[in-house]
């Protein structure tokens, strides 16, 4: 059987120290300097087909992107929409490649629900594999929108809460990346990423809703359409690079093209307060022109300070199921003092 990477070799090694990264088993307590060949992985993990898919429709196409205009990109960078569709896709891939493990209860409760909710990893994976641009992949999500009352009531099988919750998630978010200031670099978990729903969380809907009722206005039915209950999503590509992909609520808070005016909750009156980092500059969506006929998005690499890469760091390792891994441990040791915050899950073994 072929040996699976679920986190990919070529972002792994983006995380090497003297060609060798740090490999973390949180629940056996161990840290090994360790090559790439057999971490994050398992023998059969996917089916042959699914296995050489990734590579060929995924994998490959984002590598490419990542060594020619991510890797060495400093204070910006541009994407071209099909660009930016490499990207996402890439993304939406890593959010469904990892296998959860499920309890009976667990089981039960899924399938009290329905086919709807039926967890599908390789059948997920295939359809969004397939997808050979961004309009394929917004048709996956065509029945949300569309045809709400078949979906809800599970009379088709092509459609899966979990593999439309992840694409909706990042389909409709903005795109922002990030970059440590000092000492403390960015690690990765087993599941390749880790999402903060915080301080607003489904809060961001319901004062939609209220405002739409209020208001009538069609900008705002839009927002709530594309708007998820999740603040962002972390994806950690290198040591030195992450992406973030923000609900588009947050656009409201920045000098964005869309102007409104939103009222800060008392007690968290600053956009820090409510994501736990940055400020509204950090999260600004990139600027847009046309290019010809394409659009081109303008980004900004956003440098963040220490505290703030602890506060990703801990949210991954808060998320993380069994491995994490990391250029060196000396690099994550403001974060494993946070963590605590975020876990009650013993890490001490980490600390030097």
């Amino acid at each position: 059987m072929i040996n699976s990477h679920y986190i990919p070799q070529f972002i792994l090694r983006n995380f090497y120290d003297n060609d060798k990264i740090t490999y973390c088993d949180l629940e056996k307590k161990t840290v090994q300097s360790r090559n790439t060949r057999s971490i994050f992985s398992e023998e059969g993990y996917y089916p042959e087909n699914i296995e050489k898919d990734l590579c060929k429709k995924a994998e490959y196409q984002f590598a490419n992107l990542y060594h020619n205009k991510l890797e060495n990109a400093r204070n910006s960078l541009s994407l071209t929409s099909d660009e930016l569709f490499t990207l996402k896709k890439f993304l939406i891939v890593s959010a469904i490649r990892y296998k959860g493990t499920f309890s009976e209860e667990e089981k039960k409760l899924f399938d009290s629900f329905g086919p709807l909710y039926k967890v599908d990893y390789d059948a997920n994976l295939n359809r969004i594999l397939a997808c050979k641009n961004k309009e394929e992949a917004f048709k996956i999500l065509d029945p949300f929108f569309n045809d709400f009352d078949k979906m809800i009531n599970g009379n088709d099988d092509s459609i899966n809460m979990h593999l439309m919750g992840e694409l909706k998630e990042i389909l409709h978010s903005y795109i922002v990346f990030i970059k440590p200031r000092g000492d403390e670099k960015f690690l990765i978990p087993d599941i390749g990423r880790g999402y903060w729903e915080g301080h607003l969380g489904l809060n961001k809907v319901t004062a939609l809703m209220e405002t739409l009722m209020a208001t009538g206005d069609p900008t705002v039915f839009h927002l709530l359409e594309l708007s998820s209950v999740r603040d962002y999503t972390v994806y950690p590509l290198s040591k030195n690079l992450a992406v973030l992909t923000m609900s588009i609520f947050f656009k409201l808070l920045t000098d964005s093209e869309i102007h409104m005016n939103i009222k800060m909750p008392k007690e968290f009156p600053t956009v820090s307060a409510i994501l736990g980092f940055g400020d509204k500059n950090v999260i600004r969506p990139p600027k847009v022109r046309l290019k010809g006929s394409d659009k081109e998005y303008l980004y900004e690499i956003n440098p963040i300070t220490p505290k703030d890469v602890a506060h990703f760091n801990s949210i991954m390792l808060a998320e993380a199921k069994r491995y994490v891994a990391c250029a060196g441990l000396e690099t994550v040791q403001k974060s494993l003092k946070s963590v605590g915050e975020y876990s009650d899950r013993d890490y001490s073994f980490m600390s030097i």
